[in-house]
């Protein structure tokens, strides 16, 4: 088994190696700010249907496309995101970084393997600290999981998140999950 999950780790090392040093590389990545990141067509195309579409479109084939532009992501979430493509998965430090941004690509894009991996480490990065966000994230994904669990932790901590600085901006920008949120503590979640 050792020696099967090493030789899977030598083939995406090979992937990520074609990012990193950017062989034969025939599209350039723009993010909503800073550098372009030059990346493959074959690989974007078959990790989305998404991006499938995008680079099979008629207007694509007529005009020969070198660039796409991701605006939801800046630079180094942009990075993150190509890095997952590539390797099919991220260092810890770098998935606590960019959770949210990635988890709404992978909602956006299509790519369900991105999908798994961003619920399972949400779950486990799930606190008092991120309890809304998690909630914002699980409704934008339609992800029951999610807002099951972000549910259960509001609810255990009730006193201390709405204390948070961070409630009243929540509160603004998502009415709807706060009424979500008290329409629930009625129910007994």
């Amino acid at each position: 088994m050792e020696k099967r999950d090493e030789r899977w780790i030598n083939y995406f090392g090979g992937l990520a190696a074609a990012l990193t040093e950017e062989n034969y590389s025939d599209i350039q990545v723009k993010p909503g700010n800073g550098p372009s990141i030059p990346a493959h067509k074959f690989l974007l195309a078959t990790r989305s249907e998404v991006f499938k579409y995008m680079l099979s479109s008629d207007t694509c084939k007529t005009a020969q496309i070198d660039s796409v532009c991701l605006p939801e992501f800046n630079h180094e979430e942009l990075e993150a995101f190509l890095e997952f493509l590539y390797c099919g998965n991220l260092v810890k430090e770098k998935f606590e970084m960019h959770y949210y941004s990635l988890a709404l690509a992978s909602h956006k894009y299509g790519i369900p393997h991105l999908q798994n991996f961003c619920e399972e480490y949400i779950l486990k990065l799930l606190d008092t600290s991120n309890a809304l966000k998690v909630l914002e994230i699980s409704e934008i994904c339609s992800n029951e999981t999610l807002k099951v669990a972000a549910l259960e932790s509001i609810f255990n901590h009730t006193n201390e998140i709405i204390g948070l600085p961070s409630f009243k901006e929540f509160a603004i920008q998502n009415p709807h999950l706060v009424l979500l949120i008290i329409r629930c503590s009625f129910t007994q979640f």
